[in-house]
């Protein structure tokens, strides 16, 4: 079973937080949404779907959707979602104008 948690940044902003039940979380999907026309839009993922030690961040455009994978390297995976998380609360602004720059 999965546990699902959100992290609000602004209204239209937030972070969802999806991970396996411990002991130890072994799966973890980090996505930075935002609400467009109504709907949650994934704009940054971070997991680790493929492998328990495989580490991915995927950024999302408006036309092409999920773009292929920067490989991450951390040494568990508590260690991956608390960068993850850092890095989306951290760089959302950025994340959401390369994001916006794809409509253009």
């Amino acid at each position: 079973m999965e546990r699902e948690f959100f992290i609000d940044i602004e209204p239209e902003v937030r972070i969802r937080y999806r991970r396996s039940e411990p002991p130890p979380p072994l799966r973890y999907a980090i996505l930075l949404e935002v609400l467009v026309a109504g709907r949650w839009t994934v704009v940054r993922l971070w997991d680790n779907a493929h492998a328990v030690d495989e580490h991915h961040e995927h950024s999302y455009t408006p036309r092409a959707g999920k773009q292929p994978p920067m490989t991450l390297a951390f040494r568990s995976v508590n260690e991956a979602m608390a960068a993850a998380i850092r890095r989306a609360r951290t760089n959302w602004r950025e994340f959401l104008k390369q994001w916006e720059a794809d409509n253009d």
